[in-house]
């Protein structure tokens, strides 16, 4: 039994929970952070399939240049200079294919408006808004830039639905299509989604986009490290059951084991919700409930492929396929075991950088590891759900089957002959992140947070709990940069803002 009465322990060890056991740690307290799974990391881990790696999730990084928003972070957090990051081609990070058209999107706000000109001449005017109107919002929000510190934060002015801002400035047909097409990234269709919440993940591609050699440094593993190195602590295999609360003070945490873990604060980096599993019911108002069990993201199915190097079409970029110039189809659609198409499958592949020391008579070096993302809606996950916990290998094996052959017809639509060129080596549903993560019903992003319930889908850090505090892209924005900035607003509270972002900013 561990007698320890540690200063925070953090449940959960995504990107959220180890951005705040870091920021604690460098503050010299004792944290200890707790996971369920036999291995750290959460979302940023990687696993391994016919010898090749593949990340959970999107593992691309925006914005890590010098000066740019993340740089401050990930520096801060000491791992910039322990991630090999391999950057996206400056002429197309990302390439959008819609029916009979396809736009490569180059690196650089001026890039892509130029870009966008050209294809678009008579919405010049209507472009030239859009960015400028995208750099305002930018330089008046707090902390997505550590270096930026607006005068007040007006980050409520920017939440009408994105939707009606393009069309208040004269962006409709093909164009808008185009514009919302990286709308995966954030799980909200352009109807719902805040104008801010666009901008933000907009500019963070924009201004760079990497991916991680996950091979030679693991994203996981480099943020265990970093937590360890300053004198942190972390136990796997350590599902929390229950949180200890006396007198509506928190205390610490038991464990599946019952084993009593004592601690002076506890941060809860999962689903918000969750922690009303952990706690007697009558600590939290209905109100408060309800707020945490309202309606979230869309999850994820991926496939994971095993693609041929001298057909990939992916080394420098990611794709996103969409199979009509309706982009918001993807999020109205409720029966992908049906009928029901796609409407988008999301293409990235890892870093498969050439070593002296590769062994080259092995073939899985003639392949690139891609993954294969679709949006899946909370009731196909719950469906999933049902039918994983009926019968794991009959009725929910056949379902998964089902949508990875629609995902294959999809890409096809793109690559004709992609069949010869690819190997199915995995796939994974909503259910997988359930059982892995400390997600509700495997959101990708957490508590939905729309331009017409902005506010209701937002929750503060700190709980009416004493000592009891919240992080996660449930908390703050969706995404690494989302959760990372929502782990920095929380030890904002318990360090002080100022002194904090002095420590971010500084020179390193």
């Amino acid at each position: 039994m561990d007698n320890s009465l540690y200063d925070t322990i953090i449940v959960g060890s995504g990107i959220s929970g180890m951005t705040a056991g870091i920021i604690l740690a460098k503050e010299g307290e004792r944290a200890l952070v707790v996971e369920q799974h036999s291995i750290a990391g959460g979302m940023t881990q990687t696993y391994s399939r016919k010898e090749k790696i593949f990340p959970t999730g999107v593992h691309r990084l925006g914005s890590l240049n010098p000066g740019q928003p993340l740089w401050y972070y990930f520096t801060y957090l000491g791992l910039m200079n322990k991630l090999d990051l391999v950057k996206l081609s400056n002429e197309c990070f990302e390439r959008i294919y819609f029916p009979s058209e396809n736009y490569k999107i180059p690196i650089g706000h001026e890039n892509y408006q130029h870009t966008l000109i050209e294809s678009f001449p008579d919405q010049e005017k209507s472009i030239s808004t859009y960015f400028s109107d995208l750099k305002h919002v930018i330089s008046n929000i707090g902390m997505y830039d550590p270096s930026i510190i607006p005068g007040k934060d007006l980050s409520l002015q920017y939440t009408r639905p994105l939707k009606d801002y393009l069309q208040s400035i004269g962006i409709s047909g093909r164009l808008e299509s185009l514009l919302t097409a990286n709308s995966p990234l954030y799980g909200l269709s352009s109807q719902e989604c805040p104008l801010l919440t666009h901008f933000l993940v907009s500019d963070s591609y924009l201004n760079s986009s990497f991916r991680i050699n996950e091979l030679d440094t693991p994203f996981s593993d480099t943020l265990v490290d970093s937590f360890k190195s300053n004198g942190g602590k972390i136990y796997v295999n350590s599902r929390v059951k229950e949180l200890i609360i006396k007198n509506k003070t928190v205390a610490g945490v038991i464990l599946d084991s019952n084993e009593r873990l004592l601690s002076k604060k506890v941060i809860f980096s999962g689903h918000p919700s969750l922690i009303l599993d952990l706690s007697p019911p009558e600590l939290f108002r209905p109100v408060f409930r309800n707020r945490l069990n309202q309606a979230n993201t869309p999850g994820s199915f991926g496939v994971a492929l095993k693609w041929a190097k001298n057909t990939c079409p992916l080394e420098k970029n990611d794709a996103y396929i969409y199979d009509s110039w309706d982009v918001n189809y993807q999020y109205a659609r409720e029966n992908i075991l049906e009928d029901d198409p796609l409407g988008m499958v999301y293409l990235s592949a890892l870093p498969d950088k050439d070593r002296p020391d590769k062994d080259r008579s092995n073939t899985s070096d003639q392949n690139f590891a891609v993954t294969a993302l679709t949006g899946i809606s909370s009731k196909e996950s719950l469906l999933l759900k049902k039918y994983y916990k009926e019968s794991k290998n009959n009725r929910y094996k056949t379902a998964k089957n089902k949508i990875t052959q629609k995902i294959l017809n999809h890409i096809k639509q793109v690559y004709p002959g992609i069949i010869d060129n690819i190997e199915v080596v995995d796939t994974y549903s909503p259910v997988t992140f359930q059982r892995y993560t400390l997600t509700k019903n495997g959101s990708s992003y957490g508590i939905k947070k729309t331009a017409q319930h902005f506010l209701e889908g937002m929750c503060s850090p700190a709980t009416k709990i004493k000592n009891l505090f919240l992080t996660g892209q449930s908390i703050g924005f969706s995404g690494i940069h989302g959760s990372i900035v929502s782990s920095v607003n929380l030890c904002q509270l318990l360090f002080g803002k100022e002194y904090l972002t002095k420590k971010i900013v500084q020179k390193q």
